[in-house]
């Protein structure tokens, strides 16, 4: 998962298989779902290739901005986890480009779901890797309190780890659900995961200035 190589291979695959399916997909494919789990906005098959490029684009821009984030030296000590995180995004877009793909050409697959369960899994994944980061200014839990101090980072991300799994597991259950209490789980589940290690980071703040 850690590769340089593994998001320009999905990159490929992903535009390899719009280029496969373009031919056979409607005028109009779904591009937004509502909460009840019903399409409500459609788009021409020209929004196919949206997806790899934005895989692409991310794959592309990350690492640039890690060049010129003053903290670049930190990457250092972290670097398999930056792959890694890199990697779970087109990942997560190529898992994606095949649920609405898959149905706009009439596969029996309810998207919603399987996009709700990709979300679930993706914060599970990154639950796990989050400790791991040095403070940086792109990837994290970014607040004026972690990026201030050292020793509040590290707590914060630590809680983090914990938060991102149990809120991917939360988002992972809700895919047994109906729409639209599946929604406010999901938003329930997400909320858990990035919210309390924020919130937490300006409380480990101000203990850290009380001890000096």
């Amino acid at each position: 998962m850690n590769r340089r190589w593994l998001g320009p291979l999905v990159i490929v695959a992903m535009a390899g298989f719009v280029a496969a399916v373009y031919g056979r997909l409607p005028a109009r494919i779904p591009v937004h779902w509502n909460t009840a789990g019903e399409v409500n906005e459609w788009g021409s098959r020209a929004w196919a290739w949206l997806l790899p490029g934005i895989a692409a684009a991310v794959r592309l821009l990350v690492p640039l901005l890690r060049r010129i984030d003053p903290r670049r030296e930190q990457y250092q000590w972290f670097e398999g986890t930056f792959w890694i995180v890199v990697n779970v995004v087109v990942l997560l877009l190529a898992a994606v480009e095949v649920t609405t793909l898959g149905y706009a050409l009439g596969w029996p697959v309810d998207p919603s779901r399987v996009i709700v369960g990709i979300v679930g899994v993706s914060l599970v994944v990154l639950g796990n890797y989050l400790p791991r980061m040095r403070s940086n200014w792109w990837l994290g839990v970014r607040t004026p309190w972690t990026l201030s101090n050292e020793r509040v980072w590290r707590e914060t991300h630590r809680l983090a780890g914990k938060t991102f799994v149990v809120g991917g597991l939360i988002v992972l259950a809700s895919v047994a659900l109906r729409p639209p209490t599946r929604v406010w789980v999901v938003v329930g589940g997400i909320a858990l995961a990035s919210l309390v290690p924020a919130i937490y980071s300006y409380f480990a703040w101000r203990r850290a200035l009380r001890a000096g």
